[in-house]
């Protein structure tokens, strides 16, 4: 699959961010030693934990060479790292906090990863995550109907590509193979959106990535139009001309 657009994902930069200072600030403790984010991106989700653990050493592992390149001139006082982060990562070490702010729904096992990054922690260290539910919103509909009036065989495969966002009970059921003590909850965030071209743009760098990259150029058009249509009868014009996006996410921290 084509690498990310660094641009394109940028533009929502203040949506995108809060969860993972909402993620941040609900970590108990600041006597972290290393800490490293997995699926750091453009180094977003990385900020927050440099802002408030300014004494641990603090490593980014992605595995987009473009992100990476925007998250070196976002910090430089962080070690990043160009990583499959669907394998295991224990090479680099132990650590006393493994953090991932919307990157876990990238990986084909998720419940291998979690066992992979619990077993990178020290005794008694902290998994923090956030996961966009993006299965129970309406724009994962969306997406569905706009996808049903095309002929199948073009997205033939196409699941290994996308991103799954599974129950809190699955992730609950597979945490508890591995730690002690968890914390699990949702949290649905409603932005402002201006027109319903800007959801469609929200999700262009990420949830249609997969979906767009079957297309040749000139044909990605006459497929985000398609969505276009699908997300005007989804999402309702407010009085003030305004559109309500509900974005739902998932959050756990659990403790070895």
């Amino acid at each position: 699959m084509e690498d990310w657009n660094v641009t394109l994902y940028r533009q929502f930069e203040k949506e995108r961010a809060q969860p993972s200072v909402d993620l941040v600030n609900r970590i108990a403790g600041d006597s972290f030693k290393r800490i490293i984010d997995i699926g750091c991106g453009s180094g977003m989700s990385t900020l927050p934990l440099r802002n408030r653990f300014k004494e641990a050493e603090i490593m980014g592992a992605d595995s987009s060479p473009s992100m990476l390149t925007q998250a070196r001139q976002t910090l430089k006082d962080v070690t990043w790292l160009e990583r499959d982060c669907s394998k295991p990562l224990k090479d680099l070490g132990e650590f006393d906090l493994v953090f991932s702010n919307a990157a876990l729904q990238w990986f084909e096992d998720q419940a291998k990863v979690i066992r992979n990054l619990s077993e990178m922690l020290v005794p008694a260290g902290i998994l923090a995550v956030q996961i966009p539910y993006f299965s129970a919103m309406t724009i994962a509909r969306c997406i569905a109907e706009a996808v049903k009036t095309y002929d199948g065989a073009i997205f033939d495969g196409i699941e290994k590509d996308l991103f799954n966002s599974y129950s809190p009970g699955f992730y609950y059921d597979e945490l508890t193979e591995h730690f002690s003590k968890i914390e699990l909850w949702q949290t649905n965030y409603f932005h402002i959106m201006n027109t319903h071209e800007d959801i469609l743009k929200f999700c262009m760098s990420t949830g249609l990535r997969p979906y767009a990259n079957r297309f040749e150029e000139s044909q990605k058009a006459g497929f985000y139009n398609r969505v276009l249509r699908e997300i005007k009868k989804g999402y309702t014009i407010q009085k003030d001309n305004k559109i309500l996006f509900e974005f739902k996410r998932i959050f756990f921290i659990a403790t070895k």
